[in-house]
């Protein structure tokens, strides 16, 4: 038997981690409640899942269906570069809560519960179609969050979008001034990795959808085949 001796420091370290969970237990990052969990199993159980009741290619939630027909008004006076659009829920309560902590108080340890929320969207929606890789909006959460991702669906991350200008924040500009901040603001860096490809683009909220639409452009240009997009979110009205 081989027998591996502790460092004191690591011993002292551990120590440290234990004394500091019994003086200091883990809060949830919704409700501050202590736990064992970044997210207590409360403040999940109150997100509720975008149905099936949706429109075929955006993703947007229908009242209902007339005539068989599942695509929102919207859809049928536009022309998107993307093939399909899937959201895990609505953007409101707890999972607003969740995002906001990840993406502005870098609360990283919650990609695995978002990667989760993400991973059951695809499984659902996206199984049994032919993607070549996965890719997002140029930032650092959300390429921890797609690295997270691709090793739950088994889809390679390829971080093949360049951020080439500084863009304001989105948040409260309406749908043409978004569309006019992230116009030109990205770009492909190889070209031949997006040939021909069947692409999974991920991003947190879609709110008007104007960064995926940008960015699925780019793409389409690339000379990508398929862009199927998927987001944790999409803002209650859009």
């Amino acid at each position: 038997m081989i027998l591996i001796q502790k460092t004191p420091q690591k011993v002292n370290q551990n120590f440290i981690n234990i004394l500091k969970d019994i003086l200091i237990p883990p809060l949830c990052a919704v409700c501050g409640k202590a736990g064992s969990e970044l997210v207590c199993r409360q403040c999940i159980s109150k997100i509720n899942e975008i149905g099936d009741l949706v429109c075929d290619y955006c993703g947007r939630p229908l009242s209902r269906i007339d005539s068989g027909n599942k695509m929102c008004s919207f859809c049928k006076n536009e022309d998107f570069n993307f093939y399909r659009h899937r959201s895990f829920t609505v953007y409101e309560g707890e999972i607003k809560k969740i995002i906001r902590k990840y993406k502005y108080n870098k609360i990283y340890g919650l990609k695995e519960i978002i990667a989760g929320f993400l991973e059951r969207t695809y499984f659902i929606n996206y199984k049994h179609e032919e993607i070549d890789y996965m890719d997002t909006v140029p930032g650092e959460h959300m390429e921890i969050l797609c690295r997270s991702l691709s090793g739950l669906i088994k889809i390679p991350f390829a971080g093949n979008i360049l951020s080439i200008k500084k863009i304001i924040k989105q948040q409260g500009l309406d749908y043409t001034q978004r569309k006019n901040n992230i116009k030109e603001a990205f770009k492909v860096k190889n070209c031949v990795l997006s040939y021909g490809k069947n692409i999974l683009l991920v991003d947190d909220v879609w709110t008007t959808g104007s960064t995926l639409m940008e960015i699925s452009g780019i793409l389409k240009r690339a000379g990508a085949d398929k862009i199927y997009l998927l987001t944790i979110a999409r803002g209650k009205d859009s």
